[in-house]
């Protein structure tokens, strides 16, 4: 027969407990998380979180590369805008910009199915997905998952990244 004896030290094995317990701790605190930008201090769970200083950039970002952004969150705020060709489901979440001298819209077509229940014009907040879809060729489209009408922002426009590339362009090549 072997019979074994030892003693535990209770406060060892505390002290041992509490130890892993903070090192697990700091590695679900810490070791999941993503470096986030300086520049962007607002974190999100969405992929493209459209605001004022990147409405256009990230639009036109979608509009070139629709097959890699399919299934893609995205979140934004803007005006309810349609095309009298529109299916009944369809409106375009946008913003206000200026190119050409000219007030344009700018912003991405959306498929919701409460869309008659919305008034031209009127302010509204989306998260949704992004699916292909088509209107006059293959675009972004929107699946709206929630909407939220809230108030107009004090600046309605958005800078448009496209006239700022342009003109860019044009003083490169007048140097």
């Amino acid at each position: 027969m072997f019979v074994v004896n030892f003693k535990l030290d209770y406060k060892k094995i505390l002290i041992a407990c509490v130890v892993i317990a903070l090192f697990v701790a700091t590695i679900m605190e810490f070791g999941t998380k993503t470096k986030t930008s300086s520049v962007n201090s607002n974190i999100s769970n969405y992929d493209f979180d459209l605001n004022e200083e990147n409405y256009t950039e990230l639009l036109k970002s979608i509009h070139e590369n629709i097959d890699l952004c399919i299934g893609k969150t995205i979140h934004l705020t803007g005006f309810v805008f349609r095309m009298p060709d529109f299916k009944d489901n369809y409106i375009v979440c946008g913003r206000n910009t200026i190119s050409n001298s000219e007030d344009k819209v700018a912003g991405i077509l959306c498929d919701y199915s409460d869309a008659k229940s919305l008034i031209d014009s009127e302010w509204i907040e989306i998260t949704g997905v992004i699916a292909k879809g088509e209107y006059n060729g293959q675009m972004p489209i929107v699946k709206i998952g929630k909407l939220t009408k809230v108030t107009a922002p004090a600046n309605t426009f958005v800078d448009n990244v496209l006239e700022q590339d342009n003109k860019t362009e044009q003083n490169n090549k007048n140097s």
